[in-house]
């Protein structure tokens, strides 16, 4: 596959969406519904569907993509929750 250079946003914004395609698959694995995820995060089950939304550049032009909808912490406990080895926990908190 050809490399293409990426601008320090675009990367992390391919990496933003690998971490939120990555918490979608741990929910499969383990069996977890958003309402556990938003559970063990101490939030609604309404924002954890607005953090884990991948935005479709056909249907969201002009709206504004939140940042980092994930802090650091709550990176940290996702890990926890799912019972994350620590290579993984250390590549996920180094995106």
């Amino acid at each position: 596959m050809p490399r293409v250079a990426l601008s320090a946003q675009q990367k992390r914004e391919h990496k933003l969406r690998d971490f939120k395609g990555w918490v979608a698959r741990q929910m499969k694995l383990t069996g977890k519904r958003q309402a556990d995820v938003a559970e063990a995060l101490g939030i609604s089950c309404g924002r954890i569907s607005q953090m884990l939304k991948i935005p479709d550049p056909k249907k969201d032009k002009g709206k504004k993509e939140e940042k980092d909808p994930f802090s650091y912490g709550q990176v940290l406990i996702l890990c926890d929750f799912f019972g994350v080895d620590g290579e993984e926990k250390e590549r996920l908190l180094t995106l």
